[in-house]
């Protein structure tokens, strides 16, 4: 009973999590990220700071946060980073890109006058992260790291693994209770005969 609990404990806390990583994996097409995540990739952390100092900048106002990848636009949304800035709250995106060169460009338009575009070369190795940070002024990219991402995917293997185990588990306790029953009733049919056996002797 108690491992039945844990188990619908554990299958309780992967639904969250799964629930939670497709909510906040929308920078892209389903369709287009498997697609991506199918051929050789890595992956990508945009940092994002408020323009402050862009001509027209309009704290007030949500800015709208576009990252093209040789020209393909893999994420598109919008944030208020000004008030995000205040709130000491880095606004930030994880994705995947293919794996190699690439050109980057990232868009920000919506909060200041005119639409800013930002350039950078970018060497992304299979299987890496590389952390892309925009500090108001100026797109920056780190050193590319080893990544291993909890993947939908993974998430989906340890559920079915974790139900195996239950189902596997229960098919176990049924199978030993149905061998303690069997015990019990030939103990008893034993214990009849042996009572039986006695009973006959005494009346001769």
């Amino acid at each position: 009973m108690n491992q039945s609990l844990r188990s619908m404990a554990k299958w309780s806390m992967l639904a969250v999590l799964l629930s939670n990583i497709a909510c906040n994996a929308k920078e892209m097409p389903d369709s287009r990220r498997d697609y991506l995540l199918a051929h050789d990739h890595g992956w990508i952390d945009l940092v994002v700071k408020a323009p402050a100092t862009a001509p027209g900048f309009k704290p007030g106002e949500a800015c709208s946060v576009g990252l093209r990848i040789n020209g393909d636009m893999l994420l598109f949304e919008n944030a208020n980073l000004a008030d995000a800035g205040s709130a000491g709250i880095p606004v930030g995106f994880r994705f995947v890109a293919p794996a190699g060169k690439l050109d980057a460009a990232l868009h920000l338009h919506g909060c200041v006058k005119d639409e800013l575009v930002l350039k950078l070369p970018l060497q992304l190795t299979k299987d890496h992260l590389i952390e892309l940070a925009f500090d108001g002024v100026a797109l920056t990219a780190g050193e590319a790291t080893p990544f291993e991402p909890t993947s939908l995917e993974w998430v989906r293997t340890e559920m079915l693994r974790m139900q195996a185990n239950a189902h596997a588990g229960d098919a176990a306790t049924g199978k030993l209770t149905t061998l303690a029953t069997a015990s019990v009733a030939l103990n008893a049919f034993g214990l009849l005969a042996l009572l039986g056996y006695a009973w006959s002797r005494r009346r001769r």
